[in-house]
């Protein structure tokens, strides 16, 4: 059988069922390309009295049957997946690749950023589309990012951007190898406007849904014991960032239309 196990953001938010099911297997993998952990591999094992293996996207991807599956058919497989197991559609993928090969899977569910982000008050219920803001560079300026924003804009909704990252490769970006800076990635949503805006992509009020004066949120390492929730104007959220960057794993919040309640209890952010 393969086992799924979300393990949160930090050793504690492993269940003791999970614990169990962890030292009952054969082999315990961990996919590590997507996330960062509060703890080390070592003090993870230390901690579940096991041997872990780390795994690349490629195990995950293009290895995972040798590598899992077929081993799964006869012994107590497990994947431990930072966070939740079903936000990144990779896993999914991985399920119905065991039922094509007649694996048995059983699923634990833990915490992710699609709940951690109602630490900010925002209500969970009026967020909208979810969408990444990838490393980007002048050949690569992505417009998804910018397009989603303003969708959710129209509608009312909140905007949450997950910033990229990549913690079992070096990227060198700028002198950030592991992760997107969340003051580089503010100050790409207000170059990207204008770029499309100079290229006729967009019309003029599309390019006017934010500027520097917009409120935003950026929150650093949600559910971890250091997390930070910075809430400002983006001009000053980029001004604070750039002389102290905060650590990964980071995302954006750009608010739309906020309830009295929202908008009382953002202020406890506000810096």
């Amino acid at each position: 059988m393969l086992h799924i196990i979300g393990i949160g953001t930090k050793k504690e938010h492993i269940t003791q069922e999970m614990i169990e099911v962890i030292q009952q297997s054969k082999h315990v993998y961990i996919e590590h390309y997507t996330n960062f952990y509060q703890h080390s591999f070592e003090e993870l094992e230390e901690y579940l009295s096991t041997t872990i293996t780390p795994c690349v996207r490629e195990d995950i991807e293009s290895r995972v049957e040798e590598l899992i599956l077929k081993p799964a058919k006869d012994e107590h497989i497990t994947l431990l997946i930072i966070g939740d197991i079903l936000v990144a559609t990779t896993h999914t993928d991985l399920l119905l690749r065991a039922k094509e090969m007649n694996v048995q899977t059983k699923l634990y569910h833990n915490i992710s950023i699609a709940n951690l982000i109602t630490k900010t008050g925002l209500q969970w219920y009026k967020f909208g589309k979810v969408t990444s803001i990838p490393f980007f560079n002048e050949k690569f300026m992505p417009r998804t990012p910018y397009l989603q924003l303003y969708d959710n804009m129209t509608i009312g909704a909140h905007s949450l951007f997950l910033l990229d990252l990549n913690p079992s490769n070096d990227i060198a970006y700028k002198g950030h190898d592991k992760y997107l800076p969340a003051h580089r990635a503010l100050q790409f949503l207000l170059d990207i406007s204008q770029i499309m805006l100079d290229n006729e992509e967009i019309e003029e009020k599309e390019a006017n849904i934010i500027d520097e004066q917009t409120p935003a949120l950026i929150c650093s390492r949600l559910g971890m014991d250091d997390e930070q929730i910075w809430y400002a104007t983006i001009e000053k959220l980029i001004e604070k960032d750039s002389k102290k960057t905060l650590k990964e794993p980071l995302c954006i919040i750009i608010p739309s239309e906020m309830h009295e309640l929202e908008e009382e209890y953002i202020k406890l952010f506000q810096i």
